[in-house]
């Protein structure tokens, strides 16, 4: 699993060096065109008519530990946010697997947009949460949390890990493209119907 893992790693952050170059080797600006002709595959999961949301379970040079990808393609500015999960680590209700993926991951991120701007990993726990409720507490508030961020040139990068049930978790990237917080000012600024 190990080993898997870190090539996986290694396959997700395989991406050119330049300004514009997104993850799995999309394009920030990109319209779905282009994204199509780059081997993107995907489902329209929402659409209000100036961003639409796809889903897809196939993204080239994706980890082969993926779940799925949520990308958001702005009409005027093209790919400016990609959402990649990973599949659930299971049976690890210490949370050992997740942590040392998530390690992982950050390490390879570090290595990739420099040191994070912000890292936030506690586990707190309580009477409620014994040895074996690490996933449980990461689903509450105030409980445990592993999260990291980056802010470069260009992107901007969250890694989290998630609880989702008892022994089970799963990894969160989030991959912001130079124009996405213009896209979010401008839908704010918009009169609500």
């Amino acid at each position: 699993m190990r080993t898997l893992g870190l090539l996986g790693i290694l396959c997700l952050l395989a991406f050119p060096a330049f300004a514009d170059d997104a993850p799995f080797g999309l394009r920030w600006g990109a319209n779905i065109e282009e994204l199509k002709s780059r081997g993107f595959a995907g489902d329209v999961q929402q659409d209000d008519g100036q961003l639409q949301f796809y889903l897809t379970s196939k993204l080239s040079n994706a980890p082969s530990y993926s779940d799925f990808a949520r990308l958001g393609v702005d009409r005027q500015r093209g790919l400016q946010r990609i959402l990649w999960v990973s599949k659930e680590v299971t049976d690890d209700p210490a949370g050992q697997k997740g942590l040392d993926l998530y390690k992982s991951m950050k390490q390879t991120l570090t290595d990739k947009y420099g040191d994070p701007k912000s890292s936030d990993e506690e586990f707190a726990g309580s009477r409620d949460h014994g040895p074996n409720s690490f996933y449980q507490c990461l689903a509450e508030d105030g409980c445990g949390v592993f999260v990291t961020v980056w802010r470069g040139i260009g992107t901007d990068v969250r890694l989290r890990l998630l609880g989702t049930a008892t022994g089970k978790g799963r990894l969160e990237v989030v991959f912001l493209g130079p124009d996405w917080n213009d896209i979010v000012t401008e839908r704010q600024k918009k009169p609500k119907p």
